[in-house]
């Protein structure tokens, strides 16, 4: 059994879905009645400093990453042969078991605050695992 590039095979509106899905939660997650406050607090950020970001850029980049995320995530779930449950499962151990595992210890030897390595571990764990859970369910 190989694994197969079925790039024919990727659903591209679940990868757009999925990309929106993750621009939403970041709105949410970082938003001023959110973890915003703490993650400034955390990272010495003021809010002159973030409106003084070349912000097409900033989102320019995030949502190219994000997109390479769901497409990535799209071809595995394609080998494993998708579903609801799949996506989910198979989203939540990437987001959480590989990624905000990998992602953590850099923030500690960056000598950053817990708060802040689980704020933004987190927020991408549950991206990973609601873009499987919407590229699964449409496959």
């Amino acid at each position: 059994m190989g694994f197969e590039w079925g790039w024919d095979n990727i659903d591209w509106i679940a990868v757009v879905l999925a990309v929106v899905a993750n621009m939403a939660l970041g709105f949410i997650w970082y938003g001023k009645f959110a973890f915003l406050p703490m993650w400034q607090q955390d990272n010495n950020v003021t809010d002159e400093m973030m409106q003084s970001a070349n912000m097409p850029v900033v989102m320019g980049g995030m949502i190219v990453m994000v997109l390479v995320s769901a497409i990535t995530l799209s071809l595995i779930l394609g080998n494993i042969g998708g579903g609801l449950e799949e996506g989910l499962l198979v989203g939540a151990m990437i987001g959480l078991g590989i990624t905000a595992m990998h992602m953590i210890p850099h923030y500690t030897f960056a000598r950053k605050t817990t708060r802040l390595a689980l704020i933004d571990s987190m927020n991408t764990a549950v991206g990973i695992t609601l873009s499987g859970l919407i590229i699964g369910a449409m496959m």
